[in-house]
């Protein structure tokens, strides 16, 4: 994982996946890696460690919201 801050400059947008999920569905997307782990152990009720943060694209961020 990428230990340096992320740029002020780009937009950064992330998917929480449960860890068992092969085909990495997202359960929860956000701006804020730590926000979107957070919204994904609310909606389901299990602990943060149970998922995984990938950073998407702008155009699959807005697909996943909407």
């Amino acid at each position: 994982m990428n230990t340096l801050p992320p740029s002020p400059e780009f937009d950064y947008y992330y998917k929480a996946c449960r860890k068992d999920d092969p085909n990495a569905k997202a359960v929860a997307v956000n701006e804020s890696p730590v926000a979107v782990l957070a919204a994904a152990s609310e909606i389901t009720g299990l602990p943060r460690d149970n998922f995984e943060v990938h950073e998407v694209s702008k155009a699959e961020f807005a697909g996943l919201r909407a």
